[in-house]
């Protein structure tokens, strides 16, 4: 797992890229945050296990890869898939199936394109949507849709979402999920 600004006493960073998950285990003494940069419809996927700070967060881009040509082999690109997959690493690292929660970013629409119906984001959001329905995975918060682009940090050991937001007016905001 690649680590960012380890100084000692800093929390430690795990940058999450586009089409990437990542699960912290929880033995980081609670003080991993987990990143992604630059949503605009990509979606943010936290699951946590509350009980064992076992946590991951999924960049997807693109809502069901289920249907996909998986020639790349990448779950994290997917909503559907991401979730399964994070889902999958943190049962095997000890998170309780049952005890998983789920926040949710990003999913903007931030070009309109009248000819392809929803959006990218919007189809995003409805599959993670019902991929964590068909799961039994709670959704506890979400920050989804519009047209701002989102940064979030995840922090697993708490289970809080940090969701930066900015917009082409100039307007910014940090919403704590």
């Amino acid at each position: 797992m690649k680590t960012y600004g380890s100084e000692p006493g800093m929390p430690s960073s795990v940058q999450v890229g586009i089409s990437e998950l990542v699960v912290s285990d929880g033995t980081e003494d609670g003080d991993e945050t987990l990143k992604s940069y630059g949503l605009g419809s990509c979606l943010a996927i936290a699951l946590y296990d509350p009980e064992t700070g076992i946590g991951g967060l999924a960049h997807a881009m693109l809502p069901d890869g289920d249907t996909a040509d998986h020639s790349d082999r990448k779950p994290g690109k997917y909503a559907d898939t991401a979730i399964r997959a994070l889902l999958r690493r943190m049962v095997e690292q000890g998170a309780s199936y049952t005890a998983v929660e789920a926040k949710l970013a990003g999913g903007s629409d931030m070009f309109d394109f009248d000819s392809f119906g929803d959006g990218v984001g919007q189809r995003n959001i409805v599959a993670a949507r019902d991929e964590l329905d068909r799961l039994g995975v709670p959704i506890v918060a979400e920050d989804v849709g519009g047209d701002r682009g989102r940064t979030v940090e995840f922090t697993p050991e708490s289970g809080t979402l940090l969701v930066k937001t900015s917009s082409d007016d100039g307007t910014n905001g940090v919403t704590e999920l």
